[in-house]
């Protein structure tokens, strides 16, 4: 009886997810209220007061959601990338605003990464931390990867690496969802403008061969 319980309980909160979703993609998520999401999820106001306390928390909620659906795209690129990493990063950082304005709208993703500036140490800005830090752990298994075979400088420390990527990704893609003109081609015209920066010193460039020494009877002859 309890796991019947529980699998109602579920289906109720993926019934009041898909609908918000719905109504924030609509009307906007600003506009919407918890008694609209009530009401079309078919469920009492309460209901969704238990289940998620805040209309921030069912947006929350909805982002951890989008990070599952794509993490197997995104693990896919990270162990079969473009063969040079400035066109592995740019791929990646495509996918990611792709898989994002595909499931949420850029209100939302506002709404998202302003949370931890709203509310510091809140649920909304532990979860914005795990994000980021699933976004450095596949830039850190990539990069691997490329330094592996010589591509990225053996020296290089490949966790601080990832952290400036990172960074660089996070500051467009909030660019991104601010500006409604900024379209996903001018996000990566203005990553790889950083990126270009950043990997000047970190590719690893391919030893210059040695000249061929002359043989001896050519050298004989020419100093007779």
């Amino acid at each position: 009886m309890a796991g019947l319980r529980a699998r109602h309980r579920q289906a109720r909160v993926e019934q009041v997810l898909n609908v918000a979703s719905e109504l924030f993609a609509s009307q906007g998520y600003e506009t919407t209220r918890i008694e609209e999401i009530a009401e079309s999820a078919q469920v009492a106001p309460a209901t969704v007061y238990n289940y998620f306390t805040t209309k921030a928390n069912i947006l929350t909620t909805l982002a951890v959601r989008h990070v599952r659906a794509s993490l197997p795209e995104r693990r896919a690129l990270v162990r079969d990338p473009p063969a040079d990493p400035m066109d592995a990063i740019r791929a990646f950082e495509k996918l990611l605003a792709d898989q994002a304005l595909r499931t949420l709208s850029r209100e939302c993703w506002r709404a998202i990464l302003s949370a931890p500036y709203r509310e510091p140490r809140g649920t909304a800005h532990r979860v914005s931390l795990r994000f980021q830090w699933l976004i450095k752990r596949h830039y850190v298994l990539m990069l691997t990867g490329f330094q592996q075979r010589g591509t990225i400088k053996k020296d290089v420390d490949l966790e601080v690496l990832a952290d400036l990527v990172t960074a660089i990704g996070t500051y467009h893609f909030s660019r991104l969802v601010s500006d409604d003109e900024m379209t996903i081609d001018d996000l990566k015209e203005a990553v790889e403008r950083h990126l270009d920066l950043v990997f000047a010193g970190v590719i690893a460039k391919p030893k210059p061969r040695p000249k061929a020494s002359k043989p001896a009877s050519k050298r004989k002859k020419r100093d007779e």
